[in-house]
C-alpha cells in the first residue's frame, strides 16, 4: 500500500502545481465565450450536415435528446432546449448556400483555435503552429465532430428503426432494451471521442502518450456527468436566483454551466499532461 502513496503525492503535487501555474479557470473563461459564440453555428452546421443522410424530424430528435443529455436540469430547460432546436431545424434545413455555409465553418473553427492555443499553453508547447496550420487544424476537428455526431446520429436512427420493424416480429422487450443501452451509451461516447480528439490533434506537439490522453478524455467525460449532477442540486437550492434574473434564469445558468464544462474539460488535459511529465521524471531518476 506505501508502495502507491508516494507516487500518488507526486502526482497530485504536480498536477495542483501546474493547474495553479495555468490558471485554468481563466484560460476555461475564453473558451467559454468562444464556445457559446461559436455554438449556433455550430449547432446550424450539424443540422446542415445531418440532414443530407437524416430525415429532419430524426435530427431534431436526435439534438433534443443529446442537448437534454449533457445540460442539467434547469428552470425550464426543456422548453428552451425544443423551442430553440425547433428553430435552427427550421432554419437549417433551408438553402444555406455557399457564403452562410463558409461563415458558419469560419466562426466555428475560430473557437477551435482559441481551444488550441490554450491546450498548447497547458502543453507548455515552445513552437507553435502557424496561423494558417492553426486554422487547417480547426477545419479538421469540425470536420471530425461533424462525423461523430452523423454517425452517433445514424446509430440511434437505425436502432429506433430496427425496433419499429421488430415491434411488428415480437420479441419487442428485448430490442427495446438494446435501443435504450445504445441511446443512452452513444451521447457519452461523443463526448469521450470529442475530449480525446481535441487532447490528441489540437496541441501543436504530441508529446504526451496515446494511453494518457485516453485517461484524460475519461476523467473529463467522467467529471461532466458527475457535476452534471451537482450542478442541479446547485440550481435548485439557489433561492431568489429566479426572482432576481426572471427570464434570464437559464442563460445565466446555462452560462455558468458551459464555463464549468470548460473547467473540467482543462482539467482532464492537466491530469494527461501531468501523468506524461510525472513518467519522465521518473524515466530520468531512473537513468541517473
Amino acid at each position: 500500500m506505501c508502495f502507491y502513496v508516494k507516487p500518488i503525492r507526486k502526482f497530485i503535487r504536480c498536477l495542483v502545481s501546474s493547474i495553479l501555474k495555468h490558471n485554468i479557470g481563466a484560460l476555461a473563461a475564453v473558451i467559454a465565450f468562444f464556445g457559446i459564440s461559436a455554438m449556433i453555428p455550430l449547432a446550424l452546421l450539424l443540422i446542415y450536415g445531418a440532414s443530407i443522410f437524416i430525415p429532419m424530424t430524426s435530427v431534431q430528435s436526435f439534438l433534443s435528446d443529446i442537448l437534454q443529455s449533457y445540460v442539467p436540469t434547469l428552470p425550464d430547460t426543456k422548453l428552451y432546449i425544443l423551442d430553440n432546436v425547433s428553430r435552427l431545424v427550421a432554419l437549417g434545413s433551408k438553402q444555406v448556400g455557399i457564403v452562410g455555409v463558409i461563415g458558419l465553418l469560419w466562426t466555428t473553427a475560430g473557437g477551435f483555435v482559441s481551444f488550441q492555443q490554450i491546450l498548447d499553453m497547458i502543453w507548455e508547447t515552445s513552437h507553435r503552429r502557424s496561423f494558417i496550420k492553426q486554422y487547417l487544424v480547426g477545419f479538421g476537428m469540425l470536420a471530425i465532430l461533424l462525423t461523430l455526431t452523423i454517425m452517433t446520429s445514424l446509430a440511434t436512427t437505425v436502432s429506433l428503426a430496427l425496433v419499429q420493424r421488430v415491434f411488428t416480429e415480437g420479441n419487442l422487450i428485448f430490442w427495446l432494451a438494446i435501443f435504450h443501452d445504445i441511446s443512452r451509451m452513444s451521447f457519452p461516447l461523443l463526448l469521450f471521442l470529442t475530449c480525446h480528439f481535441c487532447y490528441r490533434f489540437l496541441p501543436s506537439s504530441h508529446t504526451v502518450r496515446h494511453s494518457y490522453l485516453l485517461i484524460g478524455a475519461l476523467v473529463s467525460t467522467l467529471g461532466i456527468y458527475v457535476s452534471r449532477e451537482v450542478f442541479v442540486w446547485y440550481s435548485w437550492h439557489l433561492g431568489q436566483y429566479e426572482m432576481i434574473y426572471g427570464s434570464l434564469t437559464f442563460i445565466m445558468l446555462f452560462t455558468f454551466w458551459v464555463y464549468i464544462v470548460c473547467v473540467i474539460v482543462l482539467f482532464g488535459a492537466e491530469v494527461a499532461v501531468t501523468l506524461s511529465k510525472v513518467r519522465e521524471k521518473n524515466t530520468r531518476i531512473k537513468t541517473l
